[in-house]
């Protein structure tokens, strides 16, 4: 108990310091919380993004906990300027009504062998409507004390006044690392003064990884119209397909399934073995670029009728002598790299984890971090998967207009590209 309060205590610390400097991430901070989802209600692989006057677009956030104990739990909702840094403006300026409230949707898993309590909550709703488009987040406490944090997820809330079109420019020159470019152009009414300065646009690619337009000069200018075509700070690595493995159904063993076993306690899933793929040719791959989608065969109700099993990932490659460490990574580690996905390597040849996944169809990619280097910079990153120029992905722009009266960054625009269509 006295380690437990102490780890709380860490958490609660670096949440302070994030709270401090008023950036705000996807974040779990609470053992034994699992599957994280938010997304537009109706698809669970939806980017979390509503219309601001279509009140029959919800967000959806749910959660487990394993176990069978049911928790006192709250949620606050925020207002952020589009780093992600806290709004100055009054909770009245950006929702009508209620801006926290008690998570009182809350259901026992059924029929499983590790029981857990699945959380629920849909919004805007008859207590809460959004009065300003723009970044949100959802904090999530128990006990009714704002200090106990037990996880943050972020959402979008639009109000569409720019018109963005894009494309992906794929370069297969081999010498240029980012080998994907997204050239875009927007449209934007004639009530939007100095758009190079006061128009900001975010790129994300897939899950977390992301580029800002702030500072980027524009290709061209002309009437009602800015464009941002083939400049190379707007470039991402390819990288590789994503793999994948299903264990919808642990009945039967699919394609990536070396073995089931039914234990007393879960079911343990071992995968085949992974092999190195930046030394081979490109080889397209059907994904779902990072997500997973939480799913039981046959089943109507897999938010509390699927089971949690025990995956094992391994990976066949020579020790890796660079200071740093191989993960597993997409959205089931929500786009982070954090000590539950690090791989451990072992005396027959391969890096290892051992990972609590409720059952599912999932994405994933091995990525090797150095000490000390950033995500984004790390040039052995996709040492395990390879960079490709072909690869399929998704791309997300969002525009921002920074209001000049609330001083806020409202949403205007959104477009989705994929690099195949």
């Amino acid at each position: 108990m006295y380690i437990y309060k102490i780890s709380c205590f860490i958490l609660l610390f670096i949440f302070s310091i994030n709270t401090n400097s008023q950036t705000f991430k996807n974040q779990t901070f609470k053992k034994n919380i699992e599957t994280v989802l938010i997304y537009k209600e109706g698809w669970q692989l939806s980017f979390p993004i509503i219309s601001l006057t279509n009140e029959d677009e919800k967000i959806t956030l749910s959660f487990d906990e394993l176990g069978s104990k049911i928790n006192d739990y709250a949620w606050t909702i925020k207002y952020c300027n589009s780093d992600w840094s806290e709004s100055k403006l009054d909770v009245i300026d950006y929702i009508d009504g209620f801006s926290d409230g008690s998570v009182s949707d809350y259901t026992l898993s059924r029929n499983t062998k590790l029981n857990y309590v699945n959380y629920k909550l849909s919004f805007p709703n008859s207590d809460l409507r959004f009065r300003k488009p723009g970044n949100y987040i959802i904090i999530i406490y128990e006990n009714n004390d704002p200090e106990q944090i037990i996880l943050t997820r972020k959402f979008y809330v639009i109000n569409p006044k720019v018109q963005i079109k894009g494309n992906i420019f794929k370069q297969s020159v081999s010498s240029i690392a980012k080998n994907q470019t997204v050239n875009f152009t927007i449209k934007y009414p004639d009530d939007i003064i100095n758009p190079v300065d006061k128009l900001v646009s975010v790129i994300i690619k897939n899950g977390e990884e992301k580029i800002n337009s702030k500072g980027v000069n524009p290709s061209r200018l002309s009437t009602n119209e800015i464009a941002f075509e083939h400049i190379q700070s707007l470039s991402f690595q390819g990288a590789n397909e994503y793999r994948h493995f299903d264990i919808k159904s642990v009945k039967f063993l699919s394609d990536k399934l070396e073995k089931i076993e039914n234990s007393d306690k879960y079911y343990k899933v071992q995968l085949r073995p992974d092999e190195i793929l930046s030394e081979k040719k490109y080889n397209y791959k059907p994904d779902i670029n990072g997500k997973r989608l939480i799913k039981l065969e046959n089943s109507k109700q897999s938010d509390i009728e699927a089971d949690y099993c025990m995956v094992s990932f391994r990976l066949q490659a020579p020790i890796n002598l660079n200071n740093g460490d191989y993960y597993v990574y997409g959205a089931l580690s929500d786009w982070r790299i954090s000590d539950k996905f690090k791989m451990k390597y072992d005396d027959r040849g391969f890096y290892v984890a051992n990972i609590f996944l409720k059952q599912g169809y999932y994405n994933y990619r091995y990525i090797f971090n150095k000490v000390g280097m950033n995500i984004a910079d790390d040039a052995q990153i996709l040492s395990a998967e390879g960079n490709f120029y072909q690869t399929e992905n998704d791309y997300y722009i969002l525009t921002y207009y920074r209001n000049p009266i609330d001083m806020c960054d409202e949403l205007i625009g959104f477009l989705h590209l994929n690099t195949e269509k």
